[in-house]
């Protein structure tokens, strides 16, 4: 079960990424897939693997104010967070 659950946040996580031109799906989508582990760390049930959930989960609380901070940036600068708009590389 935690991996079917998991499947589900990793395939849930590629899909907002790739069907959606909007910045915040976008960083929703990235936590999601990083955060996909973490049902089956728990199923574990071992010291290594919920202190491993801890560290996953801090990194996806940084990542995830490191990407609003940035969405805010560039929603204050275009006045949109429609990335149709972003420059080609």
């Amino acid at each position: 079960m935690p991996y079917l659950i998991s499947l589900m946040l990793f395939g849930a996580g590629l899909y907002l990424i790739l069907a959606r031109l909007h910045g915040l799906w976008l960083v929703i989508g990235l936590e999601l897939m990083l955060n996909a582990a973490v049902p089956i760390l728990i199923a574990a049930k071992s010291v290594e693997a919920l202190t491993l959930t801890f560290v996953l989960l801090f990194f996806a609380l940084l990542e995830a104010a490191a990407g609003l901070f940035l969405l805010y940036h560039y929603a204050r600068e275009k006045g949109t967070l429609s990335l149709e708009n972003l420059p080609p590389l």
